[in-house]
């Protein structure tokens, strides 16, 4: 891509070749790209870059783990890779600020899930009755986890990770076991 830029601006016609009407966007996606090289011939400017004909791989995709064919490649991009993270440098910030993108988006995913398989519809605008009420089921259900820590059934921890999350899914159904036991309790 690089070099077909370059080439393309440094040919001698340049009243044929024009650099100006080149889609550099259209152009990087053709050579299917999942994002757009540092290079001084594209802009710098994020208002430039939008309004390229391009759209860069979302942080669901990995590019630092997709692999080389050749083997002696492979290795010797993992050792940089590695060396880099060590180091800590902006491209390891970069790296890790990727990563925790994709975390982040696959947590919303298997949220969008969990309300897909309750029934709900998670892309419906909610209604205000339905706010209220899901805000005071969260408020009952953080009433029964302080009720359980307040008698001792569950520990600090336990409660700071039913509270606050750990991203876990067995949190989720421990949580849930332990409602069912505790309602015929208070009866």
């Amino acid at each position: 891509y690089t070099s077909y830029i370059r080439a393309y601006k440094e040919h001698q016609c340049g009243f044929i070749f024009r650099f100006a009407s080149l889609d550099l966007g259209l152009l990087a996606t053709s050579f299917s790209l999942f994002r757009l090289p540092k290079m001084p011939e594209l802009p710098r400017d994020k208002k430039q870059l939008s309004k390229l004909n391009f759209v860069p791989a979302g942080p669901e995709v990995d590019i630092h783990a997709i692999p080389f064919k050749n083997k002696p490649r492979e290795v010797a991009r993992r050792k940089r890779l590695a060396s880099e993270l060590a180091a800590g440098g902006k491209n390891a910030k970069q790296i890790k600020a990727e990563r925790r993108a994709a975390e982040l988006l696959q947590k919303q995913k298997q949220r969008r899930a969990a309300e897909v398989a309750k029934g709900r519809n998670p892309h419906r605008k909610k209604g205000r009755q339905q706010k209220i009420f899901d805000e005071w089921d969260e408020l009952a259900k953080e009433e029964r986890l302080y009720k359980k820590l307040r008698t001792r059934k569950i520990s600090k921890e336990e409660y700071d990770r039913l509270m606050y999350g750990d991203g876990d899914k067995k949190g989720c159904s421990n949580e849930d076991d332990g409602e069912s036991g505790e309602d015929e309790s208070d009866k």
